[in-house]
């Protein structure tokens, strides 16, 4: 669905490329999750799936063709895409925000209004909260009508850009189990950019980890990281002698604590 094909990118001014011959393929269907440190290229490489930004070596594919060949504002409208700060037009409504990419797409007015309806409710807000203009919302609230745009006009994919970065944690938790149960209903590839490895074990599928210039430190699914880290770098970043857990019982109850004797949760 998504592949990369040794791709490169060296940004103006810059001595060092930001990405370097990176080649990955996410499957039909999956969410994969992009993490790493600020700067290692995620976001690079999540903007040239869309042809925001082009590789100076190398080839993307989407739907098993190349980019590069491809009109980028067609490309654009048949690739959903959700942003930090939401990226809502200040003199839209919610509604109208979120209508406004059904329409773009060949959607009548009345229909893409009732549609966008339909996905306002389905990321969790009122419908009330439709008839109210960007500034009247909670960032939660803002950042769950970005969630609702970038999937009104049904994309098969489904681009996140450090989605929840601009929210406290409840609301992040929150917004985090909405895309959780959207996956359970929706076959869209999803891929994502976080720099918060639990994030990306909640999330992801397929978790790549990435360090400098794009290099894959580790790529497979979050129980790998744990299992099997690839490496001291891998076992720094996740954390994984943290992860370290046991069972103890206390007052008649299981609990799940971390190496340091602090609970983590409880078995029913």
């Amino acid at each position: 669905m998504i592949e990369f094909d040794r791709v490169s990118r060296t940004y103006p001014g810059s001595a060092h490329p930001a990405v370097e011959e990176f080649s990955h393929r996410a499957e039909p269907g999956s969410t994969t999750v992009f993490v790493g440190p600020s700067g290692c290229g995620k976001t690079t490489l999540l903007r040239m799936v869309n042809r925001m930004v082009s590789p100076d070596t190398g080839r993307v594919l989407v739907r098993g063709e190349d980019v590069a060949g491809v009109d980028p504002v067609k490309l654009r409208r048949s690739i959903g895409y959700v942003m930090q700060h939401s990226g809502l037009l200040p003199h839209r409504t919610a509604l109208d925000n979120v209508a406004a990419v059904a329409e773009l797409n060949g959607v009548r007015r009345a229909q893409a209004r009732e549609r966008a309806g339909t996905m306002l409710e389905l990321v969790g807000l009122d419908p009330s909260l439709g008839d109210r203009y960007p500034s009247e919302l909670s960032g939660g609230q803002a950042q769950r009508v970005g969630v609702a745009r970038g999937l009104v006009a049904e994309p098969d994919i489904l681009l996140m850009d450090e989605p929840f970065g601009a929210v406290d944690p409840v609301v992040r938790r929150g917004l985090q189990e909405e895309i959780l149960s959207l996956k359970e209903t929706m076959s869209t590839t999803i891929l994502m950019v976080t720099h918060d490895i639990d994030e990306a074990f909640l999330l992801g599928d397929e978790v790549v980890l990435l360090g400098d210039r794009a290099h894959v430190e580790q790529a497979g699914p979050p129980s790998d990281f744990i299992l099997a880290p690839a490496s001291d770098v891998v076992r720094d970043f996740t954390g994984a002698d943290s992860r370290q857990l046991s069972v103890e019982v206390r007052d008649g109850r299981q609990l799940v604590v971390d190496r340091n004797g602090r609970v983590q949760g409880v078995l029913e």
